[in-house]
C-alpha cells in the first residue's frame, strides 16, 4: 500500500491536496496562497491496461500585489491529465505511463 501511494499512476483512488504559500510578490509585498486539489482516479481498461486520470483544481486566495490594488481569491485554471499505464511494471521494474496534458481555462478571474 505504501509503494501504491507513492506511485503517481497507481491503480489507487486518491485525493491529494497541495499547499504552497507565497510571499514577497508584487511592490506591495504580498502574499498568495494556493491549495491545489488533485484527485487520481484509475479507470481499469482491461487485463494488462489502466487509464488513470489525475486533475489539479488550483482554489486561490492573492493579497494585491500593487498598492491599492485588489485582493482576489478563486478558481484556477484546471489541468487534466490522462495517463495510459500497463497494470505491471517492466521486467527491470520500471512503472510508466503515457498521454496528453490539457489546460482549461477555467479561472474565475483572469488576474
Amino acid at each position: 500500500m505504501a509503494k501504491q501511494l507513492q506511485n503517481p499512476i497507481a491503480a489507487l483512488i486518491s485525493l491529494p491536496l497541495q499547499y504552497n504559500w507565497d510571499t514577497g510578490i508584487g511592490t506591495a509585498d504580498a502574499d498568495r496562497s494556493t491549495l491545489n486539489v488533485q484527485p487520481v482516479i484509475p479507470f481499469d481498461l482491461n487485463t494488462d491496461w489502466n487509464l488513470i486520470s489525475r486533475t489539479i483544481v488550483p482554489l486561490i486566495d492573492a493579497d494585491a500585489s500593487v498598492a491599492g490594488g485588489d485582493d482576489h481569491s478563486g478558481v484556477g485554471d484546471v489541468v487534466q491529465s490522462l495517463f495510459f499505464s500497463p497494470k505491471a511494471p517492466t521486467a527491470g521494474g520500471w512503472i510508466w505511463g503515457v498521454g496528453p496534458v490539457f489546460l482549461l481555462p477555467t479561472a474565475s478571474d483572469s488576474a
